[in-house]
């Protein structure tokens, strides 16, 4: 899988309220796992999968340590903050050959895929980072 730099959708007047809906609705909910499933763990490292079928939404998760995403399959995928972090939401493009992405410790959000594929990727938890 190769990395080439995120490429972001543009954000429309629908897609911006569709997520600031999502956001009110979800406001309050408990902080809970960054992906569905833990494959494996050790000292150094955590490996996720997370499938999300279109319109399904992680857990709202924090990203305490460094992470690598490994994104082989979708189309579109949204990180939407929460109310009052002062972050916006934001939609990914999926390449068609997939994507390795490092995402650096200190956010919070879910991921909501906004797509018409199903989203897969496994995300690797640095937890030396």
């Amino acid at each position: 899988m190769r990395h080439t730099p995120p490429e972001y959708a543009e954000v429309t007047a629908e897609m911006r309220e569709r997520l600031e809906r999502f956001r009110t609705e979800h406001q309050g909910e408990p902080i809970g796992d960054v992906a569905n499933t833990l494959l494996y763990e050790d000292d150094n490292v955590r490996v996720w999968e997370m499938n999300l079928e279109p319109g399904e939404h992680s857990d709202l998760h924090h990203h305490a340590v460094d992470y690598l995403l490994v994104i082989d399959s979708g189309d579109f995928v949204a990180g939407i903050p929460p109310l009052g972090s002062g972050a916006d939401p934001f939609v990914g493009k999926v390449p068609a050959a997939g994507n390795t992405v490092r995402v650096p410790a200190g956010g919070t959000e879910w991921a909501l895929n906004v797509g018409k594929e199903t989203y897969h990727e496994f995300l690797i938890e640095l937890k030396q980072s």
